[in-house]
Parts: C-alpha cells; sequence; structure tokens
C-alpha cells in the first residue's frame, strides 16, 4: 500500500512539473514575454562579444551603467556589447578596432516591443552607451587632430555608422532612405567629465530615420527590439524625423584608442535626464 500511494505521488509529481512547463513555454512563446525572450538571447551574445572585444584583450574597463541602474521604466535593463573591427574598418577605408556599448528604450510589455518605436514616448529612437575605437596605426589618432582639436567629422562618422548600417538596415529599411544628419553643432573643447579632463563635449541636432515601419516579415533585430506591433498609419516606413544627439569625446594615450560617450533621443529632456542618471556616473581605467 505505501508503495502504491508512492507511485501515485510521483505520478502527481510528474504532471505538476509537466503543467508548469507548459504553462512556462505558453509564456515564453507569448508577447508578454517579448522583454525576457529579447534578454535570453542577448545576454550570452553580449557577452560573446565582450569576450572578443579590445576592452577584454587590452583590460580596459569602460563601466557604463546598464538601464536597470535608474530603477525606473526608462531604458533597457541591459548593457550589451557589440564588436564590429570588420565593418567600421570597411566604412573608414583603413583598419580599426571597434566596439559598441549601448542600451535603448525599455520594453512596452502590453506592445510586447521596446518604446524604441514609440513616437509617443520619451525614449523614442533613443540609444546611449559608448564607443572605443583604435586604428592599427599606433602614429594614427582617431577623432582629433595634431594640434589636439577635435575632428568632428570623424566622429559624424561613426554615430551615423552606427545608426544606419547597424541599427536601421537591420530593422530593414533599404540604402536609399538611409540619411543622417546633424545641425546646429556645438562643440566645446577641455571639458571635465568623470573626473577626467579634455574631454570634447558636442551637441546637436539631427535629421534621421525613425525606426516605425510595418511588419512584412522576420528580421533578426525584432529580437531585440521586438517586433513593431501596433504601428498603423504610416505614410511610410522609416520617415525622417528630428533627434538630438550628445557626445563626449577623449583620446586616451595609454590605451592608444579614442572612447566616445553618447546619448541620442526625441527631446534634451531625455538627453539631459540620461546624462545625469547614467552616462555621468561611468567609470574608466584598468
Amino acid at each position: 500500500m505505501k508503495k502504491m500511494v508512492t507511485k501515485q505521488m510521483k505520478g502527481k509529481g510528474k504532471v505538476k512539473r509537466l503543467i508548469v512547463f507548459i504553462v512556462f513555454l505558453a509564456y515564453l512563446l507569448s508577447p508578454l514575454a517579448a522583454s525576457f525572450r529579447s534578454m535570453l538571447v542577448m545576454l550570452p551574445y553580449s557577452y560573446l562579444h565582450q569576450r572578443k572585444s579590445l576592452l577584454a584583450e587590452e583590460g580596459i574597463k569602460l563601466k557604463i551603467p546598464a538601464g536597470i541602474s535608474t530603477l525606473k521604466r526608462d531604458w533597457y535593463p541591459l548593457l550589451l556589447t557589440f564588436n564590429d573591427d570588420k565593418g567600421m574598418s570597411d566604412y573608414l577605408g583603413y583598419p580599426v578596432r571597434f566596439t559598441v556599448l549601448y542600451s535603448f528604450g525599455h520594453y512596452d510589455l502590453l506592445k510586447a516591443r521596446s518604446s524604441y518605436y514609440d513616437r509617443e514616448s520619451p525614449y523614442f529612437s533613443s540609444f546611449y552607451g559608448g564607443y572605443i575605437i583604435r586604428p592599427e596605426d599606433p602614429d594614427q589618432v582617431f577623432a582629433f587632430k595634431d594640434d589636439g582639436s577635435v575632428n568632428a567629422d570623424d566622429l559624424f562618422k561613426i554615430t551615423s555608422y552606427d545608426q544606419l548600417e547597424l541599427v536601421i538596415s537591420s530593422l530593414g529599411c533599404p540604402p536609399e532612405k538611409l540619411k543622417f544628419e546633424s545641425s546646429q553643432v556645438q562643440i566645446q573643447d577641455d571639458v571635465d567629465y568623470l573626473g577626467i579632463g579634455g574631454w570634447t563635449l558636442v551637441n546637436s541636432n539631427i535629421s534621421s530615420n525613425s525606426p516605425e515601419h510595418k511588419y512584412e516579415s522576420f528580421k533578426y533585430a525584432y529580437i531585440q527590439y521586438g517586433r513593431p506591433r501596433g504601428i498603423k498609419d504610416l505614410d511610410e516606413d522609416f520617415p525622417l524625423v528630428k533627434l538630438r544627439g550628445r557626445v563626449y569625446a577623449r583620446y586616451f594615450k595609454e590605451y592608444q584608442a579614442t572612447i566616445v560617450l553618447f546619448i541620442m533621443g526625441p527631446s534634451w529632456a531625455t538627453i539631459e535626464e540620461c546624462d545625469k542618471m547614467i552616462l555621468s556616473k561611468t567609470t574608466i581605467g584598468r
């Protein structure tokens, strides 16, 4: 009799575990789990890129707080890493090491997509993070001239490459529609930031493509940002929008590399909040 009861209990335990598994699988496949699925895939993908980055190889610690650090529903919880040495080298026309650290607008759980798509959100079309770039030629300095002044064209190249080639193109925007233009550029040299002198601060207005578009077929980028669900009444896909951008750039002789910290968003309010709450808490060292 005792053995029969034990077998029955084991049988009920298996049924309960099966039910829990089915419920979890249903959740995982549901729109409500879009944010969880994104992090489940992006965390190990980012880790592999971090392991192969210039930062890891040279022991450089570029610590930018992740979105979860504010304890608010503002940014994606993780700070992600992506290496693109070849892509940036081809784009610039000479060999470089190039790594991007970044985050974007938080997920709207009901819409099952990032607020990056949402025109009504203060985090619409928004990113923050950092770049580290080092030319293979040890005598070459990226984004700074011999007299120490900034080469704004170089900074424009890496930000436009990131926005157009790494992000908007990955969502399916055709090449002929890609656009990234800056205006009302304000440059301030010799800025103290993060307790370190010698930064160059650049603020500008930006005209570039919105991520808004109608869903047609699966894109790998949807794993990261979610599908553009519920986006309707568009006259065209990837329309041009007005954004604001801020970068801090500095050449670090000890690393033979230029580090750029950046924020892009729809308003200066978003830029200032991110700068105060997140970017200004970055630490750099070995």
